[in-house]
Parts: C-alpha cells; sequence; structure tokens
C-alpha cells in the first residue's frame, strides 16, 4: 500500500522522513505529535496526552465540538473520541515513547491512518472559541463594563488565544466604546503572556509608523497601558509623541471641560512620564499657563496639572512650572486656582512647600482650602464652589 496516497498531506510532511527510511516506531510517534498539535490549535489549550485530550474534549462545555452535542447519539460520540484518544495516548504514544518497542511497517501503516482518521474528525470539529463568537461578546449591545463580567468574559478565552483576541479588539477598536469596556480591555491585557504582549506591542508599533487620523490614535492608546509606552518601536513611538505634544501645544478648553481644539493631547496624560522629551513637554505646558489666553491656561488645568510633577526633571524645570501655576493664580484664574486645589494633595512634599512658601500671601490659616501633607493650610477658602464636571474626555 502506498501511504502517503492515504492520508493528509500535512500527515504525511511529519512522518515521512521517519516512514521512508523504515523507522516505523518514530513514524507513529511523529504522528501522535500531529494530534497533539491539531488538539492545541483547535482548543487553544498548551497541554499534553491525556490531560490535554480531557481538556479539550471533555466536560460539559468542552473546548473542541465534534458535533452539536444534542443528542444522546452525538454525546456518545463526543465521549468515545475522548476516549479513543486517550487511549492512543496511552496504548500507542506512551508505549514507544518510555520502551525499547519497535514496529513494522504493516503495524505502523494501521496506526497511522487511525490517526489520520482522528485528525479528520478533530479538524472538522467546531472550536468552542473564536474570534468572531468573541466579537460577538464585546459588540453586544447588553455589554456589562465591570470587573466581574470581564474575568468571565475572559475565562471562556483559551490561554493561547489571549494575544489573538487582543489583536482583534485593537483592529476593531474603530467600532468599540472602548470607554465602556475598560474593565475587559485591563483584565485581557493583564492575561497576555510575553510573548503575546510583544507580538500585540509590535502590532501597534506597526500603526504607529503611518498612523495619521486622531480617533485611530486615541482609540490605539486606550488600548495599552502607560508602562507599555517604551516597549514599542522608538521611531514609531516618537512620531507619535510629537503629534501629541503638538495636539497639546494646539489646545484650549472652556470652564467646562469641554475642549475647543487639542482634544487628542488630553488622552496623552498618563503616558507623559514615559515620553522621551520631557522637558519639551513641561515648557509646553508652563508656557500655555503663562499664556495671556484663558482657554489656553484652562486646557493645561483641568487636564494636565495633576500630572506637572510627573514629568518633573528637577531645576530649573520645576520653578518655571510652580511660578507658571503661581503666576495664573494670581492673575486670579479660577479654573487654574481651583483645580490646583484639588489636586496639589497629590503633589510630591517638596512641590506641595514651594508651592505654599509662594503662595502664602493668598492663605488664611482660619480658612483653608485645603491642608498640606503636614498640616499646613493652602490658600483661603472660596464661596464659589469648583463646578462639577463631567469627568469624559471628549473627542
Amino acid at each position: 500500500m502506498n501511504l502517503q496516497s492515504h492520508v493528509s498531506e500535512r500527515l504525511w510532511a511529519a512522518i515521512e522522513k521517519s516512514y521512508e527510511a523504515g523507522n516505523y516506531k518514530s513514524a507513529v510517534l511523529d504522528g501522535m505529535d500531529v494530534i497533539r498539535e491539531v488538539l492545541r490549535e483547535k482548543s487553544g489549550l498548551d497541554g499534553d496526552g491525556q490531560q490535554l485530550v480531557g481538556q479539550a474534549l471533555g466536560g460539559e462545555a468542552p473546548r473542541i465540538r465534534l458535533n452539536s452535542l444534542q443528542t444522546e447519539s452525538e454525546k456518545n460520540f463526543q465521549r468515545g473520541v475522548e476516549n479513543i484518544l486517550r487511549g492512543m495516548y496511552q496504548a500507542i504514544r506512551n508505549t514507544r515513547s518510555h520502551e525499547r518497542a519497535t514496529d513494522g511497517r504493516q503495524d505502523a501503516d494501521a496506526i497511522l491512518l487511525f490517526i489520520n482518521y482522528l485528525m479528520s474528525v478533530l479538524l472538522a470539529s467546531s472550536e468552542a472559541f473564536t474570534i468572531e463568537s468573541f466579537l460577538a461578546r464585546v459588540r453586544d449591545a447588553d455589554f456589562v463594563n465591570s470587573e466581574r463580567y470581564a474575568e468571565l468574559l475572559t475565562a471562556e478565552i483559551p490561554p493561547l488565544r489571549y494575544g489573538d483576541a487582543m489583536i482583534a479588539l485593537y483592529e476593531n477598536r474603530r467600532a468599540l466604546s472602548l470607554s465602556k469596556r475598560e474593565y475587559l480591555i485591563a483584565k485581557l491585557l493583564s492575561l497576555l503572556t510575553e510573548p503575546q504582549l510583544t507580538a500585540y506591542l509590535a502590532k501597534v508599533s506597526l500603526d504607529f509608523r503611518s498612523v495619521t487620523e486622531d480617533a485611530a490614535i486615541r482609540t490605539a492608546l486606550q488600548l495599552i497601558q502607560p508602562e507599555h509606552w517604551l516597549r514599542l518601536e522608538e521611531s514609531a513611538r516618537l512620531r507619535v509623541e510629537n503629534k501629541l505634544i503638538g495636539s497639546i501645544r494646539e489646545g484650549s478648553a472652556q470652564v467646562d471641560r469641554k475642549v475647543t481644539s487639542g482634544a487628542l493631547g488630553t488622552w496623552a496624560g498618563s503616558f507623559l512620564r514615559h515620553f522621551n522629551n520631557k522637558v519639551l513637554i513641561s515648557a509646553t505646558l508652563t508656557t500655555k499657563l503663562r499664556s495671556p489666553d484663558a482657554a489656553s491656561r484652562s486646557y493645561v488645568a483641568q487636564y494636565f496639572m495633576h500630572r506637572l510633577p510627573e514629568i518633573d526633571e528637577g531645576d530649573p524645570h520645576r520653578d518655571r512650572s510652580i511660578n507658571a501655576i503661581v503666576a495664573a493664580v494670581r492673575t486670579e484664574d479660577e479654573v487654574v486656582r481651583e483645580e490646583l486645589v484639588d489636586d496639589i494633595v497629590g503633589f510630591p512634599p517638596a512641590w506641595q512647600d514651594r508651592l505654599a512658601e509662594k503662595l502664602k500671601d493668598l492663605t488664611d490659616p482660619e480658612k483653608p482650602a485645603v491642608e498640606l501633607h503636614d498640616g499646613s493650610p493652602f490658600l483661603t477658602a472660596t464661596e464659589s464652589a469648583k463646578n462639577l464636571f463631567d469627568d469624559d474626555i471628549p473627542f
């Protein structure tokens, strides 16, 4: 019998060298390796042997479904193939792996033909998880934006498919409301293995080489963590940094946080501390705080005030930032003043101390707007409370 004409190209490619050399035991083992590969591919699992078979084909909700599992006959077929594969590992693979067994051509042909049959059954099966079904769950109008729902949804994804799922989210990001899926994004990113994360960030880097639309950049930023920034390809990263800083430079906002220009730049906030040129960013923000244009000052105060210490490159850059804040407060810019009162308790002690000293004359110890890290008063409380703004960044 010409075995090659009776088995699939994939199986023959795996066994050809051993089989043609007359090493039939090795050919059988090579064939079992192909079974393992198919089980892993179809299930998304990373295992071997009977454990892999059980995880892939067993249970009430198997990762590999050989049929619809609606009738008793269908369920019996599923269980039967599971048991056969368990037996194949126990009786065929393991005995040849651990003992000095030999196979003749006739036995090898019979075993390999049966392996070929089992492969065809597995390859014709449907996966419990597919990228299409995952995206359908994500697009669901009744999607729940909660930590628990994100845990349940990601639990349905085979670990080997985490990277595929993350890339699918990225590629479909323009059609999704990402702000309503923040828990899912964070959970899936946390599950990526190092190789999966590396592959995903390579995809982002490739896009960053040429991306031009603000919406494409904004949505990409929503799908990575700040700590990932320095892992992006440097030339792509610097290119997008330049676009973000340019947007910040043009930024303006009304008192109610409505951005009239520079909307893209507002998404850079949590990434700024990882940018290559923090001196340029600090200078850009400081210049806008000193601008005679109130909308420019409001833009910095409302979106970047709390970020200024994060890009602190030491004196004299720190002094320039602090002096710009003080100057804006002294011009009675209420937006800058109120944002400073809200944010200063999160500033490092050195920043708090310098600002307190420079604005000491505007502080009534009996009626402080806020108390600093050491309990000292800061500025004077005003009767006009700060407006409650919508926290959503406009785009």
